[in-house]
């Protein structure tokens, strides 16, 4: 009975052991400002490459901010490798601001561009790879169809808006504080025109206060549609019909203004990949903080299909 039991167990820490190493992770520092997690298939042969870019504000490379573990880009990357696919995802510059004694107002959105890009060309020059994808969520979106014009095989948008930031903010108030958006709109034709937006409703000061207007002015130049018709690449768009943070409709816009390219509308996913079954609001925050959710089975065959077609 003894040796039964020893052999039983030798079996599940065999088992294990071959689970554990289905994948290689690695710590990778491109440069001073970026630093993020390699994740590679084991392989005898070169395999293909996605590059994630986070989302708006102090995400991480994993998906998480202070507030929340969703861990979504941290599955993602480990399901790919079990697909035969290498991932590498960062944390954005905004986390080695206090190290490098870095202002917010010295922030511009053409740094997370730099970032990026330089990311995409450390990968290239080490010619580890088969090809080289760039998948940018939410705000990761723009900078990724940005970085990887004539740099990346493939880009990849993850509930990306469609319309300019302004747009999207002002059409955000307007549902939110009617009133407000007339405010937002005068603001953000200071900050194009004059550099500096003056006089708004205090009500809007977490957008325009004045340290944050030098990085709103810097991103409020780039036009999204603009950005991705300018891609001689494939491209896929993902979005999800319960996305709260990004309406569906900017997906439909992308649709209207590049047909020619591949759209995956996953049903019940919100914007971090997660089912949401019902139409509650609440069930869809608290989806933010509940790592044990397993991202929706059509976007991992999604994005797998994509890069290995």
């Amino acid at each position: 009975m003894k040796f039964k039991l020893c052999v039983f167990f030798f079996i599940v820490i065999s088992l294990n052991y071959a689970q554990e190493k289905e994948y290689n992770s690695a710590i990778v520092k491109v440069n001073k400002y970026t630093e993020g997690s390699l994740v590679t298939p084991y392989s005898d042969i070169k395999v293909p490459l996605i590059i994630f870019i986070m989302d708006a504000g102090a995400i991480n490379r994993d998906g998480n901010d202070h507030m929340s573990k969703n861990d979504t880009f941290k599955q993602l990357s480990y399901e790919m490798a079990k697909s035969g696919i290498a991932t590498y995802r960062y944390d954005k510059r905004l986390f080695k601001m206090d190290g490098l004694g870095i202002q917010e107002h010295e922030i511009s959105f053409d740094h997370f561009i730099e970032d990026a890009t330089a990311i995409i060309n450390y990968f290239r020059e080490n010619k580890n790879y088969s090809q080289i994808f760039v998948a940018g969520h939410g705000q990761g979106s723009l900078i990724g169809m940005i970085a990887a014009k004539g740099k990346a095989d493939g880009f990849i948008s993850i509930a990306g808006n469609a319309d300019s930031l302004d747009q999207v903010i002002i059409e955000q108030i307007s549902k939110q504080a009617p009133g407000l958006d007339k405010s937002a709109s005068v603001a953000f034709k200071q900050l194009k025109e004059n550099g500096r937006a003056t006089g708004y409703d205090p009500a809007l000061e977490s957008i325009f206060r004045y340290n944050l207007q030098p990085f709103m002015r810097s991103w409020v130049k780039y036009n999204p549609i603009e950005e991705i018709s300018l891609l001689e690449i494939p491209i896929l768009v993902i979005h999800g019909d319960k996305d709260i943070q990004v309406e569906l409709s900017q997906a439909e816009k992308f649709k209207e203004a590049i047909p020619n390219v591949e759209y995956l509308i996953v049903e019940n996913m919100n914007h971090i990949l997660k089912e949401i079954k019902g139409n509650s609001r609440l069930e869809n925050h608290k989806s933010y903080n509940e790592a044990w959710r397993k991202i929706m089975p059509k976007v991992l065959t999604g994005i797998v299909n994509f890069v290995k077609q």
